[in-house]
């Protein structure tokens, strides 16, 4: 199969490109590099350097011809969806509505968007929560993933197969420790510089993580369906910041206090994700456990963290 990767050389995106090139598909990335870093690439897969709202967009595709998008690109910060909405708003709206444009315009037989769980649910009314959940993100960066959504449903035509995956707090090799969001690699790029851990609030906030492999392996299913479809990708259980940071000191002998600040606006207290949808509409189930997957991350850090 012809794939476009979108943010295929960020944290995410190149974990997918990977799989899929061992899986033999053929694959074309599209980055700007901005967070995407050139050497997690995988020298088997095409490369443009472009973004996704660029005019050029539409001659990649017509040259190229894939049959599937894996829409990963995104700005992907609560805090800083809440400085600069304007931002959040044209990397993850009007860019992503110039890619479904294009898709119609190439006859792309399907679109799977990794959309956000975690921040899309608002604060639960009951948890965990499902995917009929009502929607109320209380945060630009929930809205403007959530808009996205909407956008695939209203505009895409009926042969397109449109499939949503909604993710937890997806963490692992690779992550980003430069950026506002991603508590496991931040944590871990202190705790190795022997820097002081700062935690925003009272480190009581709960979170379904869920580890990068898990998530890939639900691509690579979710690539083979034949229907459009929507789920959550969940480890289903929570967990704190605070149980977080004191895994990781286990894991990485750091001894140091946490500095508590103020907690950052539009971010929820509380969010687990059920999964039970996707485990009886794709067969897939979460295998890496937390402390394993934060050991496996760890690791990795150890051996790869440079400043």
């Amino acid at each position: 199969m012809k794939i476009v990767v979108t943010g295929g050389a960020g944290f995410i995106g190149s974990s997918i490109v990977d799989r899929l090139i061992l899986n033999g598909e053929e694959v074309l990335v599209l980055d700007n590099l901005s967070t995407g870093r050139i050497e997690y690439l995988n020298q088997y897969a095409e490369f443009e350097n472009v973004d996704i709202d660029s005019s050029n967009l539409k001659n990649i595709f017509l040259k190229f011809q894939p049959e599937a998008i894996i829409h990963c690109a995104a700005q992907i910060s609560v805090k800083d969806s809440e400085s600069d909405p304007i931002f959040d708003a044209k990397n993850n709206i009007i860019s992503g509505l110039n890619l479904l444009k294009i898709a119609i315009d190439s006859n792309v037989r399907q679109i799977l968007y990794l959309g956000t769980g975690g921040a899309l649910y608002g604060e639960p009314k009951y948890l965990p929560c499902d995917e009929i959940h009502p929607i109320n993100p209380i945060s630009p960066y929930g809205l403007s993933k959530w808009t996205l959504e909407r956008y695939m449903d209203l505009i895409l035509p009926e042969p397109i197969l449109k499939k949503v995956l909604r993710l937890g707090n997806v963490y692992g090799p690779r992550q980003d420790h430069t950026g506002a969001s991603g508590v496991v690699a931040i944590f871990l790029s202190k705790m190795f510089l022997n820097n002081v851990v700062e935690i925003y609030g009272d480190g009581e906030q709960v979170r379904d993580f869920i580890f990068i492999s898990d998530v890939v392996d639900a691509v690579e299913i979710a690539l083979k369906s034949t229907s459009s479809f929507t789920v959550n990708i969940s480890s289903g259980v929570g967990a704190s910041v605070n149980e977080i940071f004191k895994i990781l000191c286990t894991q990485t002998l750091y001894k140091d206090s946490p500095q508590f600040k103020s907690k950052i606006s539009g971010d929820i207290n509380r969010i687990i994700l059920s999964n039970d949808k996707a485990k009886s509409y794709l067969d897939w189930a979460p295998k890496i456990s937390l402390e394993e997957g934060l050991n496996k991350t760890s690791e990795w850090f150890k051996n790869n963290f440079s400043k």
